[in-house]
């Protein structure tokens, strides 16, 4: 009997120790847009067809967007 809670007690230690490396994590959450705080996609589609960069990453956004867009060859935040 008291072999059997000693193994009993170990396996929930290790367990325990062993959860955070054996739980999954989330998926990341999908980035929204700044003006229109729609979530937007890593695909053009019929919803999604305007296309807007954050990063270094393009995304889609809805037709309606007015997220401004930086011209070929301007940086962002560059003064005229």
């Amino acid at each position: 009997m008291v072999r059997t809670m000693t193994s009993v007690i170990a396996l929930a230690l290790a367990l325990s120790l062993a959860g955070p490396a054996l739980a999954k994590k989330a998926p990341a959450k999908a980035p929204t847009c700044p003006a229109c705080k729609m979530t937007l996609s890593t695909k053009k589609t019929a919803a999604n067809p305007r296309m807007v960069k954050i990063g270094k990453k393009t995304y889609y956004c809805c037709a309606g967007c007015n997220m401004p867009m930086p011209k070929a060859g301007e940086k962002k935040g560059a003064s005229k």
